[in-house]
């Protein structure tokens, strides 16, 4: 019996110990594709810090330094523009309110997203932090019902106003984003949500200017709970026959 409390034991912890990775963006679009050239603060520079190669137009020097890969509460950010998305306008006049607007996509439904890290871009290049976003919605989608996004806007180009009240998009909370760069700014957390598109609704930024910057956005999702081995069920099997022959 005692050899059995141990078996249950070793599956018991093997079913509910999890980890959490990074979640490969493979697309973006916004209300403004940000600087010239595409590799120098464009909407791509936003999301390609666990993944240089997540879009063409990627800078792939991401001024990045992953201290962890796998956990992006340990990234620090270079402070440079060249890996900043910076908008080269703002929204007016929307129903909602907001200045500016990004959707990241997963490409299928992503489980249990954990965490949403932001970080905040350089006073020094953001006209003394006027153009640092602040105030921000979270949205979240599986694509059902919702408009059409637009296509990923080259650099300096526009797409106008995007309604996030279409559809299954749903809240996942507001936050103030920092102003320090460098370390991560804001870790929101999502609340093992489902989803393929997380989008970010800007409502304010530092001041009043016509352009707007986030510096890095990145997701974690908890590791999938593993399953325990046919060979640790078999030996669990084999050992309640045993207790049942000796009985």
């Amino acid at each position: 019996m005692k050899y059995l409390s141990s078996l249950l034991c070793v599956v018991s912890t093997t079913l509910f110990v999890n980890g959490a990775t990074v979640v490969d963006v493979v697309g973006i679009t916004g209300h403004d594709g940000g600087n010239w050239p595409a590799t120098f603060g464009h909407l791509t520079d936003m999301v390609n810090g666990s993944d240089p190669s997540i879009l063409a137009t990627a800078d792939t020097s991401t001024g990045m330094t992953l201290v962890d890969p796998a956990d992006p509460s340990s990234w620090t950010w270079s402070g440079s523009y060249q890996q900043t998305w910076h908008a080269n306008s703002i929204l007016s006049g929307t129903p909602s309110g907001k200045i500016g607007w990004v959707v990241m996509d997963f490409g299928s439904v992503v489980d249990g997203l954990e965490n949403l890290y932001m970080w905040a871009s350089s006073t020094g290049q953001t006209g003394g932090g006027t153009e640092q976003v602040r105030n921000y919605n979270i949205w979240y989608s599986s694509g059902v019902g919702i408009n059409t996004l637009p296509a990923m806007p080259n650099s300096k180009g526009t797409t106008g106003d995007y309604d996030f009240t279409v559809g299954d998009w749903a809240s996942a909370g507001s936050n103030t984003l920092g102003s320090v760069h460098g370390a991560v700014s804001n870790t929101n957390a999502l609340g093992g949500i489902s989803a393929r598109y997380i989008g970010i609704e800007v409502m304010t930024i530092g001041g009043v200017d016509n352009r707007m910057a986030i510096a890095q956005v990145e997701i974690t999702a908890a590791d999938p709970i593993p399953e325990p081995s046919v060979a640790l069920l078999g030996a669990l099997g084999s050992l309640l026959l045993l207790r049942g022959r000796r009985a």
